[in-house]
């Protein structure tokens, strides 16, 4: 199965992309069988040139929208679609493999292609191969990253790709709680300490598992003692000191 070839790929290389450009049209596909079909995008994929495979398995979808693979070409499409940084027909055919298959047990693959789908978004090719800090940019995409890794972990514990699904969702926390942590120091350059604080308390509900936790602590209670807040400066203190933060 074209699926149990590439489901490894996603896990050992996922955020690396190769794509060759396609000069095939969907009506210049040869009239083959669905296996035929099937085969040769399974030939393209298999060795990088996404853009190829992407017009076999269109031209399989199709042709049989109904046909004994009809599942396995759609679960196909994501994987190449994400492949090749077409990050919107991405998600379109997850959106539709879930609205379609609401009770597949490949579920918990899909919700994994979703989140780093959500994450490709987040960045450009060039992007992530300068290793651009992307933390500053539209948050939406982690939250939605964020949020498909969850699913996928909370549904599917067991599952293969929980295990990263999970350090992905931890890393989406970090891009997080880091674009918090710049807003507040913006505020807090600015003189503006209500709302730095209003951002340190962001980290501090939301991302406390961060490595930004202490530092949002320490700089709220100064602030709340600067604009003369004692009971907030206090309470904080408290629950700062109930705490554990690593040396």
């Amino acid at each position: 199965m074209f699926k149990k070839l590439l489901l490894p790929l996603v896990i050992t290389s996922a955020l690396v992309v190769t794509s060759c450009s396609s000069d095939i049209q969907g009506d210049q596909i040869p009239d083959l069988s669905q296996e035929a079909l099937h085969a040769k995008a399974r030939q393209y994929a298999a060795t990088g040139d996404y853009s190829y495979a992407k017009d076999y398995l269109e031209a399989l979808d199709s042709r049989y929208p109904f046909g004994e693979l009809t599942d396995q070409t759609q679960l196909d499409m994501i994987y190449v679609y994400y492949k090749s940084r077409k990050s919107e027909l991405t998600t379109a055919a997850i959106e539709r493999y879930l609205r379609l298959n609401p009770t597949s047990q490949y579920t918990d693959y899909v919700l994994y292609m979703k989140g780093l789908n959500e994450i490709q978004k987040h960045g450009t090719l060039i992007q992530d191969y300068l290793g651009f800090d992307r933390s500053q940019k539209d948050p939406q995409t982690l939250f939605d990253a964020y949020k498909a890794f969850k699913d996928l972990i909370e549904r599917y514990p067991n599952s293969a790709y929980a295990h990263d699904a999970y350090l992905r969702l931890v890393w989406a926390k970090q891009q997080l709680a880091k674009r918090e942590m710049a807003i507040a120091t913006y505020y807090q350059k600015k003189g503006a300490l209500v709302s730095a604080n209003r951002h340190y308390q962001a980290i501090i509900y939301s991302y406390s598992d961060t490595k930004f936790l202490k530092t949002a602590f320490e700089r709220m209670i100064k602030n709340y003692e600067e604009l003369g807040l004692k009971v907030p400066a206090e309470n904080a203190r408290k629950v700062m000191a109930a705490s554990h933060f690593d040396d």
